[in-house]
Parts: structure tokens; C-alpha cells; sequence
């Protein structure tokens, strides 16, 4: 239980510490999204049938709100929709799952980031 809130609380503050829109954060929630992705994430994550259902919920409600922070330029509501996505995980997946969870993420956007900036 303490690591999940130490993860946690590294990711908020992550996450808050940008207070800015970033589009390439909201593509890949966006391409979590997508049936065929998911069902892959969900099996490299093993989870259950009633996690898969929590996380897809999570994941469909943080999409929601990132598309309405980006139509209005909110970057608090940004930042508030991101730390719901890495809280609702962390309420719903076990430690371990948690971890690749997050790893994932974050290896995701770098690489997409790293894309953007081609040397």
C-alpha cells in the first residue's frame, strides 16, 4: 500500500508540475483507448474481466475530460484529468500491475516525445 501511494504521489506531482497541455500525454490516453490496444494492454497487464471493465471506464472518463481541458485551454483541468487516470489506476490495479501500468505510460509518451524531435 505505501508503494502505490509513493507511485502515486510521484505521478501527481509529475503531472502537476507541468500545468500545461500536452498533446502528445492526451494522444496516448486516446490510443489506450482504441478496443484492440486495450485488449492488448489488458492482457500484457493480466488483469480480470471486472478490472478491464473499471480501467476502460477510467480510461474513457479521463479521455472525456482531457478533450474538454483542450477545448478550452484549461491546463488545470488538463492536470486534473491526468491525475484521475494514474488514481483510478492505482485504485484498480494491483501493485504489480500498477507498475508495468505506469512504466508503460511513461515509456509511451517519451518515445512519442523523442518522435516529435527527430536530431
Amino acid at each position: 500500500m505505501k508503494k502505490i501511494v509513493l507511485v502515486l504521489g510521484i505521478m501527481v506531482a509529475c503531472v502537476v508540475s507541468s500545468q500545461a497541455i500536452n498533446r502528445v500525454e492526451s494522444g496516448v490516453i486516446s490510443t489506450i483507448n482504441n478496443e484492440n490496444v486495450f485488449g492488448h494492454l489488458s492482457a500484457y497487464l493480466n488483469v480480470n474481466e471486472d478490472q478491464a471493465t473499471d480501467l476502460k471506464t477510467v480510461i474513457e472518463k479521463t479521455q472525456i475530460q482531457l478533450e474538454q481541458a483542450q477545448k478550452t485551454g484549461n491546463a488545470k483541468a488538463y492536470a486534473a484529468a491526468m491525475r484521475y487516470s494514474f488514481t483510478g489506476a492505482a485504485n484498480i490495479l494491483t501493485v504489480p500491475q500498477y507498475t508495468k501500468y505506469c512504466s508503460l505510460i511513461r515509456l509511451t509518451i517519451r518515445n512519442r516525445h523523442l518522435d516529435r524531435h527527430v536530431f
